[in-house]
C-alpha cells in the first residue's frame, strides 16, 4: 500500500489497481463543490476525489460510491484513520 500527501496534509491511501494521474487531481479542482454543499463522488476508485475536496476545504456530506471493494476499502480505511466521518464511503453498484 502507497500514501500519497495532498497539499493540506489529507492522506490518500494507494494499492495496485487503485491508484490515480493527474487528470484525477484536474477533474477534483474544476469540480470543487462549495463549502457545505452535499457532494457525489462516483466511481471514486481509492477517493482521490473525495479527498482532494476535503483537502480544499469542502466539509458538506460526501458519498464517495465505488464497484471494486478493495479500492472502496483503502477509502474507507483513509477516512477513519483522519476521522473524516463527513466523507461516507460505498461500495455498491449504481445501477442498483
Amino acid at each position: 500500500m502507497g500514501v500519497e500527501i495532498l497539499d493540506h496534509g489529507t492522506r490518500v491511501l494507494t494499492a495496485p489497481g487503485a491508484t490515480f494521474g493527474t487528470d484525477a487531481l484536474l477533474l477534483g479542482r474544476f469540480a470543487l463543490p462549495r463549502r457545505g454543499e452535499r457532494a457525489l463522488d462516483m466511481c471514486s476508485g481509492c477517493g482521490i476525489i473525495s479527498l482532494l475536496w476535503h483537502d480544499a476545504g469542502h466539509r458538506g456530506p460526501c458519498t464517495a460510491l465505488e464497484l471494486q471493494p478493495e479500492a472502496s476499502a483503502l477509502l474507507a480505511q483513509a477516512v477513519a484513520e483522519q476521522g473524516l466521518g463527513h466523507i461516507v464511503p460505498l461500495c455498491a453498484d449504481l445501477r442498483t
